[in-house]
């Protein structure tokens, strides 16, 4: 059986003589023994924590091998752990942990593979926060949940550039109404929305990132409008490395970005946005996102 937590100096590539790939110790993890994921957050539900499920789910053992990258004797417990389950798939993070030479080395790389090829979409995670006369995570209601027997809240959700976030926080809310009937509070506020940047939606130590392709995080941004963001949210210009990219390729210096822009430094991996939310449509603010993983 697998157990203890991920001792990351203790993790290398380790490959079969002959098939060279990704491979980790017989009984090596990628979760911590409260079943959570490892510090870089992935969740059975979150994007890219579901692709990869769907990817060990479905992919061939020469698959997994020869287009995915992991040694044949990972491949073949992969393929071996799976038909072992209901319905010959995986149905959470804790049961691909359960097989043999799959672990911290092997999943990131899974993860690597599943965003480099595109088999879930960009995405931003934005903390679910609860806007009244303070700002709160709407995990400080939780403790009331568990006592009147309410399901719990995650701290952030994920917004792609279909994803319908008024709905959302809609159904949250009355989530939030149910919740406070039940157990007898008054819980003051509603769902955050319409902000001006990104990172308005951090609270505490809770902060906005990204997943999937850095080049497609504005189109995220741009699509919520009215939603996620404000209804006068208007994109200027938004950095990643070396690539930028300037609303209707007016001169750079005109734009008169500020430190935020010319300061950027193209080592960085944070994707840097240069927004306006307001009616006159000047004044860019910066929106700095760093990725989630």
């Amino acid at each position: 059986m697998k157990t203890g937590f991920i001792a990351a100096g203790l993790l290398a590539f380790v490959g079969c003589a002959d098939s060279p790939g990704v491979e980790d110790g017989e009984n090596d993890v990628f979760l911590t023994e409260d079943a959570k994921a490892d510090a870089f957050g992935v969740e059975d539900w979150s994007p890219d924590g579901m692709a990869v499920l769907r990817l060990a789910s479905t992919a061939s053992a020469s698959e997994l091998e020869d287009d995915v990258g992991v040694t044949a004797r990972v491949a073949k417990s992969i393929v071996e752990q799976r038909d072992t389950l209901s319905g010959g798939a995986y149905h959470d993070l804790a049961e691909l942990d359960a097989a043999k030479y799959v672990g911290i080395t092997v999943f990131r790389h899974l993860l690597k593979h599943a965003a480099d090829n595109h088999l879930f979409r960009t995405a931003v995670r934005i903390p679910l926060v609860v806007e009244g006369s303070d700002r709160v995570s709407i995990t400080s209601y939780n403790d009331e949940a568990k006592a009147v027997g309410v399901t719990g809240f995650a701290r952030y959700t994920f917004v792609d550039a279909m994803t319908d976030y008024s709905k959302k926080m809609d159904a949250y809310d009355t989530r939030l109404q149910e919740l406070a009937t039940k157990a007898d509070i008054t819980i003051d506020g509603e769902m955050m929305r319409y902000a001006s940047t990104v990172t308005e939606y951090s609270v505490g130590s809770i902060k906005p990132c990204f997943i999937g392709d850095p080049l497609e995080v504005a189109d995220v941004t741009s699509s919520q409008g009215d939603s996620l963001m404000g209804d006068m949210y208007s994109l200027w210009g938004w950095r990643y490395k070396s690539t930028k990219w300037i609303y209707d390729d007016m001169d750079e210096d005109e734009m008169n970005f500020g430190e935020e822009w010319s300061g950027y430094s193209t080592r960085s991996k944070s994707v840097l946005l240069m927004s306006t939310n307001t009616d006159s449509g000047d004044s860019p603010e910066a929106d700095l996102i760093p990725p989630c993983r």
